[in-house]
């Protein structure tokens, strides 16, 4: 069987998404029967069914790349040391597959801010299009032409690139098993209606705008659960925006275990986000898994995902949250579509099998 290295900046147990998606990647992979290395930063004491490598400098990255026996080696995202250093040693051995998790160069979230990042990342955005030639090959999370996060699919279209397929990510597995277990309630969370968001707190995941307008509509039996990986600046600013709200309608939490997440996924009503730029969200396929119905902003690939809504504005976001909170059979409309999808199509035992497709496709 082929020999097959995933190199990503990051790994399992590291709650981050390519982290997350890499080690599903090699988990998959891995029960197919290929002989799987991985290479990344990350230090872990977790015994894996695989071989993990972790090399914190260029050179020893670019030596083990040079001297690999990999059949295929694949790279987890652009913009980080594991695509960048790589480049530099090219042609290799083995085949070598870009797995994007999307672009950063043309991202603007508006503003000041947002303007003096876009102008920041010119040269980036100049270097990039000789890098779609350096690969032999891509894999894109999906082919929807979003102008911010996926740049590198709307320059193969128009570079007349064809090397390279669409196989989308998929959702942790435990949430397609979850059961209610009074996960809120514990948490003296009594609202009848939670409206769940999960994303690390920073203000590019649009939880400001969110709460916002969570409280312009001053809902009544309703909660609003703002869930992050660890407290930060960016938390402590949404507590006061709450004000007299916090711990009554408005709530924090952060560094829930694994099954307490999948618990809050089960006892919400609708997961909601306003993030300003994403690709394919992890959250919204975990959600889908649960059978929880979602509202999000139109960014990236959001809007081909089954089960949920997508909304433009504040007006269009207050509106469609009233639709949801009145309609029951909407809710269980949307939520039966996205568990469907994840069982067709989201679901890493499939993503695995096209994987497998490619790599044969790849060392005929």
């Amino acid at each position: 069987m082929n020999k097959i290295l995933i190199a990503a900046l990051g790994f399992y147990p590291e709650p981050h998404g390519i982290a997350q998606v890499a080690y599903r990647h090699a988990l998959a992979l891995h029960a197919l029967g290929y002989q799987i290395t991985v290479v990344t930063r990350t230090k872990t004491n977790e015994d894996f069914p695989f071989k993990l490598i972790t090399i914190n400098q260029k050179k020893a990255y670019q030596s083990l790349l040079k001297t690999s026996d990999a059949d295929v080696i694949f790279f987890h995202g652009w913009h980080n040391w594991t695509s960048e250093w790589a480049i530099e040693v090219f042609p290799l051995r083995g085949k070598t597959v870009l797995i994007s998790h999307g672009t950063n160069f043309n991202i603007n979230f508006g503003g000041f801010r947002g303007e003096l990042w876009w102008w920041r990342k010119r040269w980036e955005a100049f270097r990039f299009p000789p890098k779609m030639h350096r690969f032999d090959y891509f894999v894109f999370l999906s082919d929807q032409p979003d102008p911010q996060r996926m740049s590198d699919v709307i320059l193969a279209k128009k570079l007349g690139i064809s090397n390279y397929t669409i196989i989308p990510n998929g959702a942790r597995p435990s949430f397609s098993h979850s059961k209610a277990t009074d996960f809120f309630k514990a948490r003296n969370i009594h609202a009848s209606n939670i409206l769940l968001c999960v994303s690390n707190f920073h203000y590019a995941k649009g939880q400001g705008e969110l709460l916002r307008w969570f409280l312009d509509l001053d809902l009544t039996d309703t909660a609003l659960v703002l869930v992050g990986s660890k407290f930060n600046t960016f938390s402590e600013r949404l507590k006061k925006l709450a004000g007299n709200r916090l711990n009554k309608a408005v709530f924090l939490l952060t560094q829930l275990k694994d099954e307490e997440m999948v618990a809050a996924y089960t006892e919400a009503i609708l997961f909601v986000s306003a993030t300003y730029t994403e690709v394919q969200p992890l959250v919204l396929l975990d959600a889908m898994t649960a059978g929880l119905p979602f509202l999000c902003r139109n960014v990236g690939a959001v809007s081909t995902l089954e089960g949920g809504l997508c909304f433009k504005n504040d007006t269009d976001f207050k509106q469609k949250v009233v639709e949801l909170l009145g309609s029951a059979s909407l809710r269980k409309k949307l939520g039966k579509e996205g568990k469907e999808a994840t069982q067709i199509k989201y679901n890493w035992e499939k993503i695995g099998q096209q994987y497998h497709q490619l790599i044969q496709q790849l060392t005929p």
